[in-house]
């Protein structure tokens, strides 16, 4: 993956940050945005476009989410296969390789053009050639160095599409436009709704504090942000947090998620932010129907406008839920073997294929033995802060959350 596309953890600051944002500074992120109207409209934005909006770090995020846009300008062309060319193009200066997408013809909004070039990047290239079942084979050729034999290929199911209406698919092209050059994000259908990462900030913001605002007394601290012109993950967690028996003190969080080319357009998930002294913590995500569950709105990529927003407003219910986890973490049974869990989590992170092997000071974090005893549980929450300190790819530690969560709360992770 080129760095330029990777989502980043974003460095939260206090001394840089205000802790506030005025609406109306807010809602410029949405100012082309197709659906400005239905959110001002649910959120009523006209009548509070200049209060207020104060939570930890959420002007650090808004500059952040701010730049992406300025820089990168994302939009859609359609296409047929008949009229796409997939080749290997050399980096100037450069070893590399790119896999180009030459579109010979294009309709750009409601006009036809012709001969753009663009770089795959994301899983772009695999999408196309997944529809001739070739993905693994062509791959191969690209790593061996024959090219034209996959490009071969290629031409012969465009030549088929040229003939063959059933081969001629039209499709979605997600473009982005980056420093003066053009890349294919990804493919989809025609009927799949994209919202971003502005529309997932402002609506995450303006849902929190609508929350606030009904709940006088509840607070909301940014602890997490993780952001890329295609994908944002934020945590924000009451900054109130209760006492737990032998989890210490936890809050609820929400984690607001977008990924414009994968699962889950808009995702709001209720997690389980547990503190340690002077920091802020690590986070537990509980399987729905389990012991310790969570609530969640997933909106999907094929759920109309109409639709989302009518499940916008059932919010509420996800967020405010410290009291329910304090007694649904009565039941975790797996607290009373603390060294068996650090073991498993050991395990899962030095394993043969584990994508964490080559991170010594993670393995180092959990080498430490402890008793086998309840009383020593919070020795591994100690641990698993210091795993959620290290400044890793965000990708790994998103994984390494996932891992953690599991096996503290169900004594096993999913695979």
């Amino acid at each position: 993956m080129v760095e330029k596309f990777k989502q980043k953890q974003l460095f939260l600051d206090p001394e840089k940050s205000s802790g506030k944002i005025k609406i109306e500074k807010l809602c410029a992120l949405i100012e082309n945005h197709p659906y400005k109207d239905d959110i001002y409209d649910v959120f009523d934005v006209e009548s509070i476009k200049n209060n207020y909006i104060s939570i930890d770090y959420v002007d650090l995020v808004y500059n952040r989410i701010s730049s992406l846009l300025s820089n990168y300008k994302r939009y859609k062309i359609i296409a047929e296969t008949k009229n796409i060319d997939v080749i290997e193009d050399a980096v100037t200066d450069s070893n590399e390789t790119n896999i180009v997408f030459n579109f010979e013809e294009y309709l750009d909004i409601d006009e036809v053009k012709d001969d753009l070039k663009a770089i795959a990047i994301y899983d772009s290239k695999n999408t196309f050639l997944d529809e001739y079942v070739m993905t693994k084979y062509a791959n191969n050729l690209f790593k061996i160095g024959q090219p034209g034999l996959a490009n071969y290929n290629v031409q012969y199911f465009k030549q088929m599409a040229e003939s063959n209406d059933s081969y001629n698919k039209e499709r979605s092209y997600r473009l982005v436009d980056f420093d003066g050059t053009t890349y294919v994000r990804g493919i989809t259908s025609l009927r799949y709704y994209e919202y971003g990462i502005d529309f997932t900030f402002v609506v995450g913001m303006l849902s929190l504090y609508k929350n606030m605002q009904d709940n006088p007394g509840v607070e909301y601290e940014i602890r997490s942000a993780a952001i890329s012109e295609s994908k944002s993950e934020i945590i924000a967690a009451e900054k109130f947090a209760k006492k737990a028996d032998s989890f210490g003190y936890i809050s609820s969080a929400v984690r607001i998620t977008t990924n414009d080319l994968g699962t889950g357009s808009l995702n709001f998930v209720n997690i389980i932010n547990v503190l340690q002294k002077d920091s802020t913590g690590f986070y537990l995500i509980p399987k729905k129907n389990s012991m310790v569950e969570n609530s969640s709105l997933v909106i999907n990529h094929n759920t109309k406008p109409e639709n989302v927003f009518e499940s916008i407003k059932g919010i509420d219910g996800i967020l405010n839920t410290t009291d329910n986890f304090i007694e649904e973490l009565k039941s975790v049974k797996t607290i009373n073997t603390p060294d068996e869990l650090r073991v498993k989590i050991l395990s899962k992170i030095q394993a043969p294929r584990s994508s964490f092997k080559s991170i010594k000071k993670l393995s180092d974090i959990f080498n430490r033995k402890i008793d086998n005893e309840v009383s020593n549980f919070k020795k591994l929450l100690e641990m698993c802060n210091k795993a959620e300190e290290l400044d890793i790819e965000y990708d790994l530690k998103d994984k390494l959350r996932y891992i953690i969560s599991d096996i503290i709360l169900y004594g096993k992770s999913r695979d």
